[in-house]
């Protein structure tokens, strides 16, 4: 999520996310950095998808195209408003989702997320912390 603009990126699998999700990211994230000139600053919580011996590793040969704020341990939704950005997607747009059946909702979801990308940005609410 590019703040204050609202843009967004993401990258998505199939149950949670792992370190192979967040390698794929990076590479991504490194070439936008190169290409605009300007340095990303990727807010991270403590998952441990973010903390593998692995994933430091990457995040260190990113450096320094892309730099890395680590939130506290247990922040609250007041400080880590990513779980108040997730709260409204599911509110406004996941709530409203209809699918055939329980499988075709990843691929919904999915899909959904892409078309509010190419709109280039989310909803005032979900975009502001």
């Amino acid at each position: 999520m590019r703040y204050p603009t609202g843009d967004f990126r993401f990258a998505h699998q199939p149950r949670s996310v792992t370190s192979a999700l967040f390698f794929a990211l990076l590479p991504g994230l490194v070439a936008h950095a190169k290409r605009t000139g300007r340095r990303i600053v990727l807010v991270l919580d403590n998952g441990g998808c973010f903390t593998s011996r692995a994933s430091k590793a990457a995040i260190e040969a990113a450096k320094p195209h892309v730099r890395v704020f680590w939130l506290p341990r247990y922040t609250s939704e007041t400080l880590n408003w990513i779980e108040g950005f997730w709260g409204e997607l599911k509110s406004t747009y996941f709530s409203r989702m209809l699918t055939a059946d329980r499988d075709s909702f990843y691929g919904a979801a999915v899909h959904l997320l892409r078309r509010v990308r190419r709109r280039g940005k989310l909803p005032t609410r979900a975009a502001t912390p």
